[in-house]
């Protein structure tokens, strides 16, 4: 009853009820009343860390928002000068919208409260989306995409989903490969599992980065670090781990980074 009121009193839920010695029903339910409040702690918890990632993140795209109006402000200018600042606001605010929208996939994901539309997806179709997706990208920057996915393996999954998860790793991919080189998508069905595989051609991931790629906002040392917010990884894992998977990252000795996505058998057609 203490624990009760305690929480009550102060909402600290990292308040735990003692257990009776004997076994019985009261037992039994005393166990899960501090299961529910492991899982309640948990929750409170990624709340925190999600506010403060939100307040992290979008500081910089408000920052450079609030920048542009005041310049805009400053003194009388053209037609074309205002419209540009226009077009800088509107972009900076896209960047804001899509940085929220990141996050808080990223915190449901985690939390487990992430709503899935399943459906039976072809994983070639998903690779040659991702690939018509960023043909413009990789031609610009002159890298090859190169895709080896076995045509005739299903996965039950959310096809936007994955797609973004596909996508987030393509689009690292290009970043870090220079010109001249290649990145490769591989896919098919391994033992018990089915894998999906993005290769890049760049310099590789140093041994003390790879534990941490997949924290928030990490952005990793010099040799791989570019212009974002380091959430495109954690939000690859949150992503993958909701469907039921598990994403792993090696980093070659002659360079490069390989990321592999598996998704358990049950979601095998």
């Amino acid at each position: 009853v203490g624990t009760f009121r305690a929480i009550t009193a102060t909402g600290d839920v990292r308040e735990r009820a003692g257990v009776p010695a004997a076994r019985g029903e009261m037992t039994e339910l005393f166990v899960l009343f501090n299961r529910m409040l492991d899982r309640i702690e948990a929750l409170v918890s990624g709340m925190r860390q999600t506010f403060d990632n939100v307040a992290h993140d979008l500081r910089t795209p408000v920052t450079r928002l609030r920048g542009t109006a005041e310049v805009a402000l400053s003194e009388a200018r053209d037609a074309d000068a205002y419209r540009d600042a226009l077009i800088d606001v509107l972009e900076a605010s896209e960047g804001l919208t899509t940085t929220l929208d990141t996050i808080m996939d990223v915190a449901e994901a985690e939390a487990g409260a992430l709503p899935l539309h399943l459906e039976r997806v072809r994983l070639a179709d998903l690779a040659a989306d991702v690939v018509s997706l960023y043909e413009l990208v990789a031609e610009e920057k002159g890298v090859a995409v190169k895709v080896d996915v076995v045509p005739d393996v299903f996965v039950l999954a959310d096809r936007s989903r994955m797609r973004r998860v596909l996508a987030n790793l393509v689009d690292n991919a290009l970043k870090y490969t220079p010109q001249g080189r290649q990145v490769w998508i591989r896919g098919g069905a391994v033992d018990s599992h089915i894998e999906l595989e993005v290769e890049d051609s760049g310099p590789g991931i140093s041994p003390e980065d790879l534990p941490r790629i997949w924290d928030r906002l990490y952005r990793g040392d010099a040799s791989r670090s570019t212009r974002g917010l380091g959430l495109g990884l954690s939000l690859v894992r949150a992503m993958v781990e909701a469907h039921g998977g598990h994403v792993a990252v090696q980093s070659k000795p002659s360079g490069g980074a390989v990321f592999t996505l598996r998704l358990p058998s049950d979601t095998l057609y």
